[in-house]
């Protein structure tokens, strides 16, 4: 019996719309922030607690978020391009990218990076 599911790939404006991508990445580097600690990952972590308690500037605070993930990132020497979408919403976002050294590397790496970091 041939299987007739007619099998689409989405376009970037389809995939725009679909749950989780670019800003849930952003969260995610946030948590990993937030759990290692000190000081950097308690002011991330106040910043990341705000979003769940503030839906009417969810936006904005998502702007000061990745803004807030992007230092981070940069102590650790990782060059990155975090995208949360316009104003903020995850609408039309772009691919995150990272790189370390010149060379780049996966989302993945960068959790596992955070995860091995040591705290100040």
């Amino acid at each position: 019996m041939k299987n007739s599911l007619n099998n689409k790939k989405l376009n970037d404006f389809e995939l725009d719309f679909v749950a989780g991508g670019t800003l849930t990445q952003v969260n995610e580097l946030a948590d990993a922030f937030a759990k290692k600690g000190g000081t950097f990952g308690e002011i991330v972590g106040e910043v990341h607690g705000a979003l769940s308690s503030k839906t009417g500037v969810v936006g904005p605070l998502n702007i000061l978020l990745r803004e807030a993930v992007g230092k981070g990132l940069n102590q650790l020497g990782i060059s990155h391009d975090l995208s949360v979408g316009a104003l903020g919403t995850g609408f039309m976002s772009k691919d995150n990218k990272y790189s370390y050294k010149g060379k780049s590397i996966s989302h993945a790496d960068v959790l596992k990076m955070i995860a091995d970091a040591k705290v100040a």
